[in-house]
């Protein structure tokens, strides 16, 4: 590795948890006693460096240290042990939204945003065509900031960022919300800006983007460095590790069916069934009712299934969908929280349909992972791995699963 420009030796965070009433009306219920107070370690003993031009992925369930980590990068937070040293100035996408004021218009905040990432004044109005494009907002720039939507406020947010020239970025899920062509066009983006020299730490809950876009992975579980070193054995890690838990909370008794033969509990299903998912179907162009869809490539596929709350005390969940060969490959993997969807749980049993337009998929026999997870990522609630195959005939060939659309000429162009 080159040198580095990022350098994180022996980090720790400390914060206190409050116990007991934290309101006044709670103080005078419980008899004035004072709410006590416990220290706990959100981050310690936390080691590494990024090397110029490298993307290194964070992964972890919510309350891993995650963003903790990164704001100790970005010094919005003071470490209490160790300490951080950065070659170049560290912006952080952790807030798109921060120092803006919704009573301003659109080019108002983009300026005020612009100057509090450093660029100065003359910068901005060379860049401001570029960061308005980028934005698709050449609509709405002169509209006040409270009448645009979540969306909007994240393109204008990011397009800012962005166009102050980072040397060193932080991102933090933000690009979970927001359409997907836009999340596709900020990605695009990213990716050219490593390619000219740009350091990037990123935390996803997206594994197959931290397989897929970064050179290292760091696994944090519990505020310590559970595992660094390739994407993905690392994500094979946290999955070895997500699974553990799972297996660990399934309980013996039996659970509702979930209409398809195959499913065995402790084994290809595991959670804690606070919430089941039921009447997993697939549903191709052709398919036989009953039997296992048989499609060419590109063929569309559409997955259809019910969610049943158990545990009233849930409130919200992300769905997961996985493929993957007959040879354990993974073709692709996905959730509804990745792609900006929320999953509110609510009593009675609850639908869930996925259109996929075209599956472009080499020929043979894959199977398809559905399942629920707790919303803060520790463990599934009802996972169902590798349970539901269906096929691809015909098509062409080639090296992976992954077999896109292709036409070949020769001679003349």
């Amino acid at each position: 590795m080159t040198a580095p420009v990022l350098t994180a030796e022996d980090l720790g965070k400390r914060f206190k948890r409050r116990e007991g009433p934290t309101t006044l009306l709670g103080t005078f219920a419980g008899r004035f006693s004072p709410a006590a107070t416990e220290a706990f370690w959100a981050l310690r003993h936390v080691s590494f460096a990024v090397a110029e031009g490298e993307m290194l992925g964070v992964i972890g369930s919510n309350g891993s240290g995650k963003t903790t980590l990164l704001r100790c990068l970005s010094q919005v937070l003071r470490p209490d042990e160790g300490h951080v040293s950065a070659a170049h100035p560290v912006n952080g996408l952790l807030d798109l939204n921060a120092g803006m004021h919704n009573e301003l218009t659109g080019r108002e905040n983009l300026f005020i945003s612009g100057s509090i990432l450093g660029l100065l004044m003359r910068e901005i109005h060379d860049r401001y065509d570029s960061i308005v494009d980028f934005a698709e907002l050449g609509h709405a720039i002169d509209q006040p900031l409270r009448t645009y939507s979540a969306g909007m406020k994240l393109r204008l947010g990011f397009s800012v960022a962005i166009h102050a020239d980072p040397k060193i970025l932080l991102v933090d899920e933000v690009l979970a919300v927001g359409d997907l062509a836009f999340q596709t066009k900020c990605l695009d983006r990213i990716r050219e800006m490593k390619q000219a020299g740009m350091s990037i730490v990123l935390i996803s809950h997206d594994l197959g983007q931290i397989e897929g876009m970064c050179d290292r992975a760091l696994w944090l579980r519990r505020g310590a460095l559970e595992y660094e070193g390739p994407p993905r054995d690392a994500v094979a890690a946290y999955r070895a590790g997500f699974d553990a838990a799972s297996a660990a909370l399934t309980p013996t008794e039996a659970v509702p069916d979930a209409g398809q033969d195959g499913l065995r509990l402790g084994d290809n299903r595991i959670g804690s069934m606070g919430a089941v998912v039921s009447d997993v179907r697939l549903t191709g162009p052709s398919a036989d009712p009953g039997g296992i869809p048989v499609l060419r490539p590109g063929d569309p596929l559409r997955l259809t299934a019910r969610i049943s709350r158990r545990d009233p005390a849930l409130a919200s969940a992300h769905f997961h969908v996985g493929v993957a060969a007959e040879d354990g490959t993974r073709a692709f993997e996905f959730n509804s929280a990745t792609d900006g969807h929320e999953i509110v749980l609510r009593d009675g049993d609850q639908p869930v349909s996925l259109f996929f337009d075209r599956l472009d998929l080499a020929p043979g026999r894959y199977l398809l992972t559905v399942g629920l997870l707790e919303a803060d990522w520790t463990h599934a609630l009802d996972l169902h791995r590798d349970a539901y195959p269906f096929e691809i005939a015909d098509g062409p060939n080639g090296t992976g699963p992954l077999s896109p659309p292709r036409n070949w000429s020769f001679g003349e162009v």
